[in-house]
């Protein structure tokens, strides 16, 4: 994915210089929108987490240079454990979901593109949200008829701006590479654990999931998942993101 990434940004970069050089005329016809739709699905959650995750936005062009998008997707991330957590508990059941949301605002940079929108370089403020529950019955090991459920709740708020290029093939098909996205973040949730269980193995189970979460998701690591997750399971602070996609379309 790292490739993936320098790939891309590669890309973004060097568009500029790839385009025939314009003249710098302030008078410049901008060429009115061909169509003002496109449906695009989003490939990046299917990359990064898991196959069952579906994600598509719908652009609609509002004139000569600016468009709004919005995205809906379902969420799914894989198991942190498969058998047992702490060594103290059994999985023995397991439900998930989650959405991800996000809206932008695209200003084309009508001085660089020659093509009418949604061809070309864009800047563009965007909103996202992504969220995820699970719940999990566990058994404690080494206790008969000990019933034990852990349920969890993760969420983050984004706000940024993301620089991208989107290109038009045939009048119909698009590409659409949204590669520089910093934003304002906050992550929140926590996990809940319901059963006769003692503090200490609360946070033996605690400090097992936070090992596993950046086993498993190393590019968070204590930037995330921070020191009051081990003690206590709860998830509450600011930080900074990224946002990075690419997206397939039909324009029409």
């Amino acid at each position: 994915m790292n490739k993936f990434l320098c790939i891309a940004i590669s890309l973004i970069i060097a568009i500029p210089f790839l385009l025939p050089a314009q003249r710098s005329d302030s008078a410049r016809i901008i060429p009115k929108p061909i169509h003002k739709n496109v449906i695009k699905w989003n490939p990046t959650p299917m990359m990064l987490w898991s196959t069952k995750n579906v994600t598509l936005s719908y652009e609609r062009v509002l004139n000569k240079r600016q468009s709004i998008a919005l995205t809906v997707g379902y969420l799914e991330f894989p198991s942190l454990t498969r058998d047992s957590i702490a060594g103290l508990v059994a999985i023995t059941s397991r439900e998930k979901h989650g959405i991800n949301l996000a809206l932008e605002y695209r200003f084309y940079l009508m001085q660089r593109n020659f093509r009418p929108i949604p061809d070309g370089l864009y800047l563009s403020p965007f909103v996202s949200f992504y969220g995820y529950r699970f719940k999990n019955g566990l058994d404690l090991k080494g206790k008969l008829d000990s019933a034990f459920a852990i349920k969890g709740s993760f969420y983050v708020y984004n706000a940024g701006v993301e620089l991208g290029y989107q290109f038009v093939f045939f009048k119909r098909f698009t590409l659409d590479l949204v590669l520089i996205g910093p934003s304002v973040s906050y992550y929140g949730g926590g996990l809940d654990i319901s059963g006769n269980m003692n503090l200490s193995d609360i946070q033996d189970i605690n400090e097992d999931l936070y090992k596993k979460l950046k086993e498993k998701y190393p590019m968070i690591g204590d930037f995330v998942v921070n020191k009051s997750f081990k003690r206590n399971g709860k998830l509450d602070l600011f930080s900074v993101g990224f946002r990075y996609l690419i997206q397939f379309g039909f324009h029409f």
